[in-house]
């Protein structure tokens, strides 16, 4: 029987990794929202983005999802441990996969994180590695021009590439041999990413290596059978503007019927 994946993140990012998902789970149904009332997350107060989590996961098991995944590193930092122990589900987060991947790629154990400028403040992604390995370097860098430009389309073009040149070079200048693309909205800039870096670095887009981990929770798709799982999306903000540029970066007709939602507003559930 097909599972619901529940997927959420602040805006088009976590569709990375629905993306991988889809690919690989093609028979499970999925629920997307995207929080577009208060993207960016990265400039936002840690409790108002636990608050932020717990509605949307409220939101996802109303609508019949029985596994959830936190498609936001910056979640996935501050507020994915509380989830798991509120809730009688299965909960993945994106940080510790993209850790252990950029663990298995990095020749030198010399490691770079891009990411929000919460997530970087949490040093989630420095723990985590660490915890695996603690003879690893980890440098953290923020980019928090990054987030708005793919939220408006752009994925390339000369303040794409400004942006990226800029980012990158403190991480250069430490020598890393590894990048972990540390939110979820990254990848759509992988292209420029590439083009940009120095030679040899090696970039991880921790949606891989997320969605192999839900192979722990859903039943083999050689199991399933019959017609592919539905997809829905959901936003909290303009669902016309969501629609095109994520259509424009995906080419999905589902997220032509991209809905608007009004989430209520709860008290913490700690």
């Amino acid at each position: 029987m097909p599972y619901t994946i529940g997927l959420f993140d602040s805006g088009i990012g976590g569709l990375t990794v629905m993306r991988e998902i889809r690919r690989r789970f093609p028979h499970h149904h999925m629920i997307y929202l995207g929080d577009t009332k208060h993207v960016p997350y990265g400039n936002r107060h840690p409790e108002e983005l636990i608050r932020l989590a717990f509605t949307i996961v409220d939101f996802l098991v109303a609508a019949g999802a029985n596994i959830i995944v936190d498609a936001c590193n910056t979640t996935s930092a501050l507020a994915l441990p509380l989830l798991k122990k509120a809730y009688n589900l299965p909960f993945i987060g994106v940080i510790e996969p993209g850790a252990r991947e950029a663990l298995r790629l990095s020749p030198n154990k010399r490691i770079g994180v891009w990411a929000t400028q919460a997530t970087v403040a949490s040093q989630a992604h420095l723990q985590a590695i660490k915890s695996l390995d603690p003879e690893a370097q980890v440098f953290l860098q923020a980019c928090p021009c990054l987030v708005p430009l793919i939220e408006a389309g752009k994925t390339r073009g000369p303040e794409v590439e400004r942006a990226v040149r800029e980012y990158m070079a403190p991480l250069e200048q430490q020598d890393i041999d590894t990048l972990i693309l540390g939110c979820t909205h990254y990848p759509f800039l992988t292209p420029v990413i590439k083009k940009m870096a120095q030679k040899g670095i090696k970039i991880v887009d921790p949606a891989l290596p997320t969605a192999a981990e839900l192979e722990g929770f859903l039943p083999p798709e050689n199991a399933l059978s019959g017609e592919k799982g539905q997809c829905l999306f959901y936003v909290t903000g303009d669902p016309g503007r969501f629609a095109e540029i994520a259509f424009q970066l995906l080419g999905w007709p589902e997220l032509k019927y991209t809905q608007q939602i009004k989430l209520e507003k709860l008290p913490l559930a700690l």
